[in-house]
């Protein structure tokens, strides 16, 4: 880890998201000012995204803050969670909308994990799935992006089948449309193993208890 910051310290725009809670579902943001930094003030504004941003905080080490760190290194409109609260972005073609979205998938992950980077399929359709419960937030669910369009069209069907109030499932056809979003998601490129890397695996559960307590925590 030490060795990939060194690099990237080299190459890279930073931009520090610095977090101080105010009370638990509340914080500041002092990142200075670009792109980012205006998506992030934004997303902590949201009634979705400030809470996550407070969760996600928690979740970090002592004296630590989330930062965001730009490079070429990664696809495309895309981001990646590092661990110890550092994110990777792409600002590449970014789309409107993107970086909120994308922001609010990786903060998931850090309320979720902490620390850790866990490669599990299953934790990425439920981050995709809290990418588009606050996309519908915001009252913008066309701006919504997956790495492709099955992998989309199931994760809308997915949140369909949710009680987005209690975290409930309301649908039979949850598990049918879950397996789809297993399948779409094993075909893109950004979660296929490669050489060098930890490889990502599948667990036989459709669990998405996270999300569920995420959004009967909200007020």
């Amino acid at each position: 880890m030490i060795l990939i910051a060194i690099f990237f310290m080299g190459s890279c725009a930073e931009s520090v998201l610095d977090m101080v809670l105010e009370d638990e579902t509340n914080c500041i943001s002092r990142s200075g000012t670009g792109e980012l930094d205006k998506a992030l003030a934004y997303l902590k504004e949201t009634r979705l995204g400030g809470p996550l941003l407070a969760y996600a905080r928690l979740r970090c080490p002592p004296k630590y803050g989330i930062e965001f760190t730009s490079t070429f290194g990664i696809p495309e409109r895309s981001m990646r969670y590092m661990g110890m609260g550092w994110v990777l972005y792409n600002p590449n073609n970014l789309q409107n909308g993107d970086l909120e979205q994308l922001a609010f998938h990786e903060l998931f992950h850090i309320y979720k994990d902490g620390n850790d980077v866990n490669r599990v399929l299953n934790d990425e359709i439920e981050a995709y799935m809290a990418q588009y419960i606050f996309c519908l937030s915001v009252g913008r669910p066309k701006i919504f992006k997956t790495p492709n369009d099955e992998l989309t069209e199931n994760i809308i069907k997915l949140v369909k089948c949710m009680d987005l109030d209690s975290g409930t499932i309301t649908s039979d056809e949850f598990a049918s449309h879950y397996d789809k979003a297993m399948r779409a998601i094993k075909q893109c490129s950004l979660y296929q193993n490669k050489e060098g890397e930890a490889p990502w695996v599948e667990y036989p559960v459709r669990d998405i208890s996270t999300l569920c307590n995420f959004l009967r925590s909200i007020k």
